[in-house]
């Protein structure tokens, strides 16, 4: 019985360590990498979205939400 202990003690901390060893390779893996992360893409340029129609856009918006809310309130209603 105490055999199968100490092989089943050893075994976990096998598995630790192995854990431990691949984590702590894993971090420092990203760490070497992050370093790099500038010089392989060029940034990219994200789009300005036009204002111009902010005006529509929040009429559409308006109007969904009144069209949603009066809807729900007809299923309430309807129990």
């Amino acid at each position: 019985m105490e055999s199968t202990m100490t092989a089943a003690y050893a075994i976990t901390l096998l598995g630790m360590v192995i854990v431990f060893c691949f984590i702590a390779l894993l971090a420092l893996a990203i760490r070497f990498l992050s370093r790099f992360k500038g010089e392989l893409a060029p940034p990219v340029e994200v789009a300005q979205p036009v204002l111009e129609r902010s005006g529509e856009l929040v009429a559409v918006i308006s109007a969904a939400l009144h069209a949603h809310r009066s809807s729900a309130r007809r299923m309430e209603r309807r129990g």
